[in-house]
């Protein structure tokens, strides 16, 4: 219904385009065309007329019931455009059963949600009989990766659908998505960001003192030593404690 509906307006559009232009320009000569339509129709109409009883009715039946084909056809696009007709449930891969659709947009929600990165999520479930086309959008927060996030949604919402609810997508599987923008950050807080790693820089690249180089070239302090033993303790230590 969508390309039927854009293939009129463009064939009306274009129409608008050549023919009110052709009659603000050239007004003489789309007078004359009218002039010889309406002397067309005028010398049919005298034909018809002209017709016996009943030839004449025949015909005249026969443009009645061409022009009764043609309001029908149009007030049956007419009432397909504003009448939206809206499915309730959807037939099953294996056509064993039939599901509603109400729950459908339930399972997709709860399942994406739980992705991570992703904040909001709002499904659109459109029933055709025995496929369902899919529309998903997302809200992510700002620092994800737009393709590796949307293929990843994608094959999510196919694996619930075609896995777990034994259902059959219909085209692509729409995957819209919204980052979140980054939070704004005042100028003062640009500068504040700003001095602090040179402050580091700075304090990173004082002169040292004389003192301070003098330290890292010094040894390295030696460990205490125990105190040697004294000969009378190595003797009692040799013979063992008195008895």
């Amino acid at each position: 219904m969508n390309t039927f509906n854009r293939i009129v307006i463009i064939l009306l559009l274009l129409a608008l385009m050549v023919l009110i232009p052709l009659m603000l320009i050239l007004p003489e000569q789309v007078e004359s065309v009218l002039r010889y339509t309406a002397d067309l129709l005028q010398v049919n109409l005298l034909w018809l007329n002209s017709l016996a009883g009943g030839t004449q009715i025949l015909i005249r039946l026969a443009l009645a019931a061409i022009a009764l084909i043609v309001f029908l056809i149009g007030l049956l696009l007419l009432i397909l455009e504003i009448v939206r007709l809206h499915r309730r449930t959807v037939r099953l891969k294996d056509g064993s059963g039939e599901l509603m659709m109400e729950g459908i947009g339930g399972h997709l929600a709860y399942h994406i949600d739980l992705l991570p990165d992703v904040i909001r999520v709002r499904p659109e479930v459109e029933s055709k009989g025995k496929s369902v086309r899919v529309a998903l959008y997302v809200e992510t927060g700002p620092h994800v990766s737009v393709p590796e996030k949307s293929a990843e949604i994608r094959e999510v919402a196919r694996k619930v659908i075609e896995e777990q609810l034994g259902l059959e997508v219909r085209g692509e599987i729409k995957v819209v998505l919204k980052p979140l923008s980054y939070p704004k950050v005042t100028r003062a807080e640009r500068q504040m960001g700003a001095r602090q790693p040179m402050a580091g820089a700075v304090m990173s690249q004082e002169p040292r003192t004389a003192q301070a180089r003098l330290e890292d070239f010094a040894p390295p302090p030696e460990a205490p030593q125990a105190p040697p033993a004294s000969e009378e303790g190595q003797v009692l230590e040799a013979k063992g404690p008195p008895s």
